[in-house]
């Protein structure tokens, strides 16, 4: 299995040079917005969708401009490189590959390949993959009109007509002209496959396209998996369902091998699994609830734990910002899960806890901007976090600062993800403002990731085992759950329908307030979730936003009022609507196997993009928000307010 160890690109837009070297299992990008972390994993991606091409010579892959380089030199290590037997001769045996790209916007070219001491450099300039075939194309043109003009002169032949001996002769005029065209296109088709090769002892070699596509074949480059979070979801948690039901299924070492994965993904969710098979339908509940239910955090973690494991191995896994979503203690868990796998991962973070700077299996590189005003240019740099000072620049560079990160804030107000991080801030920093008060500074925001709720404590005279007591970092929490009601609760006490670690926390809170009176805060919303706030037009504004389909069904998706009930889920609700309408991907023989179209993008997959967008649409303000949201935002302003004026 092929290991990349080193790259170096030249002329990639941003950056004097980008050379990585010494690359290990987990190599990580952190740094500011801007710095080119999430360029960097884009340029490798290029680079080796261009390797697994396997070709010399050919179009680029799609890519933005900003992303291509120049040159690009790959160094990889693996075992012994198994080379077919005429590139053995030249190329030897070696335990490590060097492979030079160069690009631009209408090709690229393996220009180099090196085993060892060995080399093979190919002659510039050469012929894409994609016009070789359109010359072949162009014969085969060419012999049928060759076989049709025969065709015809049979025809004429036979027909014995006054007229026939001239168009017999026309037709042999042409059927001579095609040979000799097919004849030069062949020749020439000779000439562009023909690959001049320099070797390192100096000898030059004419080789066939063909056999040089060969040994790029035989090489086995890793394939390159970019992990697209939201895809994610949709994929990888189904094929690990039906992995796990599987091994469930079957015999002593495969039911062995099934009770360890459950015991690990149990660990890593810190929650009781189990996967299930009834009427055909499989499915994975977390403490009982479906995982469709589950918070993001929980359903990124489940898809993270089936890439781990089903994932195509031997290929180099690139994840721009994989913390999203994630509660700190599942970032560390994911971490050592990347750590076991086998599989090289390139991040770009912007967590502390994706950062191991002093691992031997990990290497951390700080990403910069600087701009120059004289050139009006910005100029990105990558440097490595080799020990202590590089360290302590890194955690400057995630915004790990002591009266923001240490939370020396007055307040933190805890959310369950970035669902409600985006919701509350937009809501509450205009609120706060007004009264010189300043997110980052007087109050911060952290999120607890879901189902973790239930390892936070409240606790003002000792901290207890195993949980997160709140209080060691702020003696004023503000904590916010989504209620999940399913119905109207009718003056029963919030202990009676809030879920178990909430309910927990609610009496620490109220415990707290006895002895310390405003010392915290809890609070749950008027409805189900969060999104049960957002008025209809505003989720009709993310979706027009997010949804490049949805102008073609947006008068018959609004022929009828969007109703989203103040105990109903949200993304029900929604697919109801939808599937109601019969905006579906069903055919018409298929009613029975609706599915709503577009629901990866406004679906439970995407709900941090749909609320990002929602804020955004045309004349929402508080008095538009459903369910006395405002009388809410009201009783945190107030609260903050007291306690920042103390």
């Amino acid at each position: 299995m092929m290991r990349l160890f080193h790259c170096e690109f030249q002329g990639l837009a941003g950056f004097s040079e980008l050379d990585l070297d010494n690359l290990k299992d987990l190599t990580i990008f952190v740094g500011p917005n801007g710095a080119g972390k999430s360029t960097i994993l884009r340029v490798l991606r290029l680079a080796f969708e261009i390797l697994n091409r396997k070709t010399l010579c050919d179009i680029p892959p799609s890519h933005r401009a900003w992303d291509r380089f120049e040159v690009a030199t790959l160094r990889f290590r693996s075992g012994v490189i198994s080379l077919p037997p005429k590139f053995a001769e030249y190329l030897g045996v070696s335990d490590e590959i060097v492979v030079d790209i160069v690009c631009n916007e209408s090709q690229f070219i393996i220009q180099r390949i090196c085993c060892g001491d060995n080399e093979m450099q190919f002659a510039q300039p050469q012929i894409t993959k994609t016009k070789i075939s359109e010359h072949i194309k162009g014969i085969e043109n060419l012999e049928e009109q060759k076989i049709e003009l025969a065709k015809r002169r049979h025809t004429q032949q036979a027909q014995q007509a006054p007229q026939t001996p001239q168009q017999i002769q026309q037709l042999n005029t042409q059927i001579a002209a095609a040979e000799e065209n097919l004849r030069q296109q062949n020749a020439q088709l000779g000439v562009l496959r023909s690959v001049p090769v320099q070797l390192g002892s100096g000898e030059t070699l004419i080789l066939e396209r063909d056999e040089v596509d060969s040994l790029l074949e035989s090489l086995e480059f890793p394939q390159v998996q970019f992990v697209d979070t939201q895809l994610l979801h949709e994929e990888a948690i189904p094929k690990l369902i039906t992995e796990l039901l599987r091994e469930k299924k079957g015999r002593k070492a495969q039911s062995q091998q099934f009770a360890e994965t459950m015991n690990r993904l149990s660990h890593l969710l810190q929650s009781d699994v189990d996967v299930s098979e009834e009427e055909g339908h499989a499915d994975m509940h977390i403490n009982g609830v479906p995982y469709a239910r589950a918070s993001s955090g929980t359903q990124i973690t489940l898809s993270f734990f089936g890439l781990t494991r089903l994932g195509e191995p031997g290929c180099i896994v690139l994840w721009d910002e994989p913390e999203n979503g994630l509660h700190p203690t599942r970032r560390a868990r994911l971490l050592n899960l990347m750590f076991a796998d086998g599989r090289q991962f390139v991040l770009a973070t912007h967590a502390a806890e994706f950062a191991p700077v002093f691992s031997e299996n990990g290497k951390v590189f700080r990403c910069d901007a600087r701009y120059d005003e004289q050139s009006t240019e910005v100029s990105l740099t990558v440097e490595h976090v080799a020990d202590r000072r590089d360290a302590f620049l890194a955690l400057e560079a995630l915004g790990v600062h002591p009266a923001r990160t240490l939370f020396t804030a007055n307040v933190v107000i805890w959310v369950e993800g970035p669902t409600e991080l985006l919701f509350y801030r937009h809501w509450l920093n205009p609120r706060m403002r007004a009264q010189g008060f300043i997110e980052g500074f007087h109050y911060t925001f952290m999120q607890y990731g879901g189902a973790l709720i239930s390892y936070l404590s409240i606790a003002d005279d000792a901290q207890l085992e195993s949980t997160f007591d709140l209080l060691s970092m702020c003696r004023h929490p503000v904590i916010i759950v989504d209620s999940d009601l399913k119905e109207d609760p009718n003056g029963r006490p919030p202990s009676d329908f809030l879920k178990k670690g909430a309910a927990r926390l609610l009496s620490e809170v109220n415990k707290l307030n006895q002895e310390r009176p405003g010392a915290a805060m809890f609070d749950w919303t008027e409805g189900r979730e969060v999104e049960n706030y957002l008025p209809e037009s505003a989720i009709w504004h993310a979706i027009s936003s997010l949804w490049k389909g949805y102008q073609d069904y947006s008068e018959k998706l609004q022929s009828v009022p969007l109703i989203i009930g103040q105990y109903e889920s949200y993304e029900e609700s929604l697919t109801k609507h939808f599937c109601d309408l019969h905006v579906t991907d069903a055919s018409e023989n298929n009613e029975s196997d609706r599915r709503a179209k577009g629901r990866s993008i406004w679906g439970a997959g995407n709900k941090v993009e749909m609320m990002q967008k929602a804020l955004t649409a045309p004349n929402l303000v508080e008095a538009t928000l459903n369910w006395k949201c405002a009388n809410r935002l009201a009783k945190m302003e107030a609260f903050i307010s007291n306690v920042c004026a103390k």
